[in-house]
């Protein structure tokens, strides 16, 4: 694929993204987009009263489970915040207000899809691989719908694919000066998006230590350029978690002071010392994980999967069988090729690949065991969503594998492989066509 074609199309993917989500964003109802109505609650509080919530405010307090969202991250809420105040001075109803909210999730998503295309730039040397992950992560039905309404999801995604990024150029610079800044930048508004994301700051602080080493930089070079990094972060993301340690007797993370007001204000059954769980209970794993429990359709393993893929509104929209078992198909065996004919001679065989490729699999195992850990302790959720900031890594992969076996084909078939490379490609955005026409927009914002 020449330079040309390449930029075309790269451009039309992200146009043609945004375009999509923002329309959405517009005509999705609110009874259809999960916890926005909680999440609504802090931007409206910050720009009716011009000053950020602590938390415990009853105005940011959800009625039935007694806390607020305003005791985690919200950045997110910030620049909402920011796009409905500019709404306002135009239009201030409430229509138009929500839009304005949602459109940080919106961009958010957006600017995923040119960070994963800058990482197909970097990982591999054909440009139709590089194409093909960009759309296999901007296109995935459940990403697009989590860009087109308020919440952390999106923006997390987002984080991760800045980080890996900066990763991939570390890798191939030692970290210069201007991507340990890309670095410290992404960390720190990784730090301000979601906790089930977080699995990508500790293996930030593990991948930029071991190339270091393996790249043999004096000590005293390792620790300015850590120090950089930190100092950058810290300056990003550290103002929120040192306000909550202020106002809330020392807890950083506001997940004490979270079960202290549930524990106040919830309803009676949602109260945490009344929820069940299945480590109250006494569930073994196969009953967590791959048994249906009474009153669900269907186990944890498939939920969490399907709903990976695309399950909409509060996980009551779903994709007919075909469509979630094409889908996987697609990913399996993407991923199998991967693991056979990608896997050893693009990441095994010099070793800061090598170590990008562990990090990269050990943040995305660390995110599946906090969902894991989550559902079995403390809430039973069987969400995709919170497997997101597995995305790109995952999207990397198959990519990976798609580009290695048509790379085999012979020399004379060049043109024919740039076009079988992107055939994965070009099915993808057809059953994103069928799942985004038939189903979302049917559910979500035509149903009542």
């Amino acid at each position: 694929m020449n330079k040309k074609d390449y930029y075309w199309a790269k451009y039309m993917l992200i146009f043609g993204f945004f375009c999509i989500c923002f329309g959405t964003s517009i005509f999705l109802k609110t009874e259809h987009a999960p916890d926005e109505a909680m999440r609504m609650l802090i931007p409206e509080y910050i720009v009716s009263h011009h000053a950020l919530p602590n938390g415990m405010e009853e105005a940011v307090r959800h009625p039935l489970w007694g806390f607020s969202y305003a005791l985690y991250p919200y950045l997110t809420a910030l620049i909402s915040a920011v796009f409905m105040g500019i709404a306002a001075l135009f239009n201030g109803s409430a229509a138009v207000l929500l839009t304005a909210a949602r459109l940080t999730s919106v961009l958010s998503g957006t600017g995923t899809l040119i960070v994963v295309f800058l990482i197909g730039e970097e990982l591999f040397e054909r440009r139709e691989s590089a194409l093909l992950g960009g759309i296999f992560v901007g296109f995935l039905p459940q990403f697009v719908f989590l860009s087109c309404y308020v919440n952390n999801d999106s923006f997390a995604v987002f984080t991760v694919a800045l980080i890996i990024y900066f990763w991939i150029r570390g890798m191939k610079s030692a970290f210069c000066k201007k991507d340990c800044i890309g670095l410290g930048a992404g960390c720190g508004l990784c730090a301000l998006s979601y906790y089930n994301a977080y699995a990508y700051l500790l293996c930030s602080i593990l991948l930029f230590f071991a190339l270091m080493i393996h790249f043999q930089k004096p000590a005293k070079e390792i620790f300015v350029k850590a120090l950089a990094v930190f100092a950058i972060a810290f300056l990003i993301g550290g103002w929120f978690f040192i306000r909550n340690a202020v106002i809330h007797d020392g807890d950083l993370l506001g997940m004490r002071t979270s079960n202290e007001s549930a524990a106040l204000y919830a309803a009676d059954e949602y109260k945490p010392e009344n929820r069940q769980t299945p480590a109250s209970e006494s569930w073994s794993f196969q009953q967590t994980y791959l048994q249906t429990p009474e009153g669900r359709t269907s186990n944890w393993l498939f939920s969490t999967v399907s709903s990976f893929i695309g399950s909409f509104s509060y996980m009551t929209v779903h994709l007919p069988m075909v469509l979630y078992l094409l889908y996987g198909a697609l990913m399996a065996f993407g991923f199998l090729v991967f693991l056979f004919l990608g896997m050893v001679p693009h990441w095994f065989r010099k070793k800061p690949q090598l170590l990008l490729f562990v990090m990269l699999f050990l943040a995305c195992l660390i995110t599946l065991f906090m969902d894991m850990y989550n559902t079995y302790f403390s809430d039973y959720q069987s969400q995709g969503r919170y497997l997101m900031p597995a995305l790109v890594p995952l999207m990397i992969w198959i990519d990976d594998g798609y580009s290695s076996l048509t790379a085999k084909l012979p020399a004379e078939w060049k043109r024919a492989s740039c076009h079988l490379t992107l055939l994965p490609g070009t099915i993808w955005l057809v059953l994103f066509l069928i799942s985004y026409i038939g189903f979302l927009i049917p559910g979500c914002c035509m149903a009542s």
